[in-house]
């Protein structure tokens, strides 16, 4: 089972407070393990700032003005940026296709498109990144601690980050077992 392209969307039996009520797209899966991004935990960074520390508002002339939050993808490598965006034209350095339309890019050369004309439609920022090793995922998913789900956009890019656990969940046709759950 490949999960690369899908969402994992924490159960309430998820035993992990950092995994609480997370949802995680995953990048990656494959024989050695696993790598995603979790998109409903914001910072209180906001990608233009992150931008205007970068030195990229001041150098270009552009038109970014998206209220957008820097998000927390995960307790692994949270010195790294992580961008995941629907697909552009721009050649960047480190990207690669991780499903129809949706691209992952780990080089920093994607921030300079931001407000302008050759910028990804949609993109989430985010710091850091969740790993599991091999067979990991598929024991804690056995586990009931994930629900696996096809991916979004809408739940990628356009849903409130803290809306995206519930809207997951609701797109696989399970609002009322939140009700029950207390959890909604």
């Amino acid at each position: 089972m490949n999960l690369q392209g899908q969402l994992l969307i924490a159960t309430p039996d998820m035993n992990d407070d950092y995994f609480d009520r997370s949802v995680i797209y995953i990048c990656e899966h494959n024989d050695q393990g696993a790598m995603g991004l979790m998109i409903n935990s914001p910072t209180d960074l906001s990608v233009m700032e992150l931008l205007a520390k970068m030195d990229f508002l001041m150098a270009n002339e552009r038109t970014y003005s998206k209220d957008q939050l820097v998000l927390n993808g995960g307790p692994v490598s949270q010195d790294r940026g992580f961008i995941l965006h629907t697909s552009t034209d721009a050649p960047l350095l480190h990207s690669y296709e991780t499903a129809n339309n949706i691209t992952l890019t780990t080089s920093g050369d994607i921030l300079d498109t931001f407000g302008r004309y050759n910028s990804p439609e949609h993109f989430v920022v985010c710091l850091g990144c969740c790993t599991w090793k091999a067979d990991q995922l598929e024991q804690e998913i056995a586990r009931n601690y994930w629900l696996v789900s096809p991916s979004s956009e809408h739940i990628l890019f356009h849903a409130g980050y803290l809306d995206r656990w519930s809207e997951a969940y609701e797109m696989l046709g399970i609002e009322g077992f939140l009700a029950k759950a207390g959890r909604a």
